[in-house]
């Protein structure tokens, strides 16, 4: 874990302060076994795991540091929504929008705290707040697409 952005000195902080690292050697001629429990099929790929093994998110192929870091938040804002931490994981997802404006995964971070302030609320205008940013912001995304129901919420 020395190349690309984990050669990243924020990486590396991020990385040991939040996350158990865990490297495997990928061989295509004889697949190892964490090559077939995690079905990898192309490298360098990023599973975020929570404890029990569960994977949260996938990132395969290359993505620039500051993509990485917004990966590597929007992945730990899975594994606590996926616990039912809402508000916890609001805040990730927050974070990474605030501080990574230009990654690619910022829609999908967008729509996750619109879904996020709705459980912590029980008030679908966190919904439809989501899709007035994402219409604004990135009216093509599939995330834009996917959060189309909440625009009948009134605010």
């Amino acid at each position: 874990m020395n190349a690309g952005p984990y050669s990243d000195k924020k990486v590396q902080e991020y990385l040991q302060e939040e996350f158990i690292r865990v490297k495997s050697q990928c061989f295509w001629d004889k697949r190892t076994d964490a090559m077939k429990q995690f079905l990898v099929s192309w490298t360098p790929t990023l599973l975020v795991l929570d404890v029990s093994g569960r994977e949260h998110h996938r990132v395969e192929g290359f993505v620039p540091s500051d993509d990485f870091m917004a990966h590597l938040k929007l992945g730990k804002g899975k594994v606590l929504f996926d616990r039912f931490r809402f508000a916890d994981a609001f805040k990730e997802f927050s974070a990474l929008i605030e501080q990574h404006p230009n990654a690619g995964v910022v829609p999908e971070a967008i729509f996750f705290t619109g879904v996020t302030d709705y459980w912590n609320s029980h008030d679908p205008k966190g919904l439809r707040r989501a899709y007035d940013t994402l219409t604004a912001r990135f009216p093509q995304s599939e995330w834009a697409r996917r959060a189309v129901p909440y625009a009948q919420i009134p605010l």
